[in-house]
């Protein structure tokens, strides 16, 4: 048996594969240690919300209660604000995802000496900081803006129609902020698609149409569903456009928890709202995630 181990050791002193890769490991262990640590941070963020959540006062002596959970969903205004946001997430991410695909297949399937100036258009608004482009669009809704001037300057009306303050507005300035991020995602899948799998549904008698149901959208539909977690987490934890173009009108949780806060000082609360909105979000891109998953098997 010595003798047998002896020459195995031998063998693997020859062949350099079979000895353990030191710095490739290093490598690797330097490379997921940031994203450990954020997770490690992210995950001491939920306990601390959900500790916060159940004390009935913070700061002060520690004491188990569920008074707030209980508060949160028997108050209807705050309730109201959690279904906002819901909806406020879902039809910016279903806007963005109908606007996006189409820019998308013509960035990567109908080559064009314009496509390169419309990729600069769809990037152009990440160059800029939400702040601008929010105002500007302050500019275009606002009761003196460009849409009101040229209505009253055309006749169509006496007086300024309240654009702002509305769901719709704070719908339109998501959109415009968040486009990019769906563009990107699709473009990103729709780049690596086999074309000669349409070309040869194509010649063998589909439809475009069916050709676009069966083969383009179940292999891009990965790109719409990564586009979508984006732009659904970004609009349901947005704070600035719905603050400043809703002018208080649409209240969202971001502005309860915020209000919840500072303006009552009571940390309890807003920590429940955040750790419900946190979770519900993470739950419904679970189901997502799964609707996605299943359509992709098909």
């Amino acid at each position: 048996m010595s003798a047998r181990h002896a020459k195995n050791a031998l063998v693997a002193a020859a062949n350099p594969v079979s000895r353990p890769n030191t710095r490739r490991q290093l490598l690797i262990a330097g490379l997921l240690s940031p994203a450990l640590a954020l997770g490690i941070a992210v995950a001491l963020t939920f306990l601390l919300m959900a500790y916060v959540s159940v004390q009935e006062q913070f700061p002060g002596p520690a004491s188990f209660a569920l008074e707030h959970y209980l508060a949160f969903f028997s108050d209807s205004y705050l309730m109201e604000a959690a279904w906002r946001t819901i909806a406020l997430g879902a039809v910016t991410t279903i806007i963005c995802a109908v606007l996006g695909y189409p820019v998308a297949w013509y960035l990567v399937m109908l080559p064009s000496r314009y496509a390169y100036m419309v990729f600069i258009i769809i990037l152009t608004p990440l160059l800029v900081s939400i702040v601008v482009r929010t105002i500007g669009w302050t500019v275009i809704l606002g009761n003196e803006g460009l849409i009101n001037a040229a209505l009253t300057w055309l006749g169509i009306v006496e007086e300024p129609v309240p654009l702002m303050q509305s769901f719709w507005s704070v719908v339109a300035g998501m959109v415009h902020v968040l486009l990019p991020f769906m563009v990107l995602s699709i473009s990103a899948v729709l780049s690596r698609m086999d074309k000669d799998a349409i070309e040869a549904a194509l010649t063998l008698g589909a439809t475009p149409r069916t050709a676009f149901r069966l083969i383009i959208l179940p292999l891009s539909i990965h790109g719409v569903a990564t586009g979508s977690v984006i732009v659904f987490c970004l609009t349901v934890g947005s704070y600035l456009t719905p603050l400043w173009l809703g002018r208080g009108s649409v209240p969202v949780m971001a502005l309860t928890v915020r209000q919840q806060v500072l303006d009552l000082g009571d940390w309890p609360g807003g920590a429940v709202q955040a750790l419900i909105l946190a979770v519900g979000a993470l739950g419904l891109i679970g189901l997502f995630s799964m609707a996605v998953a299943r359509m992709a098997r098909r």
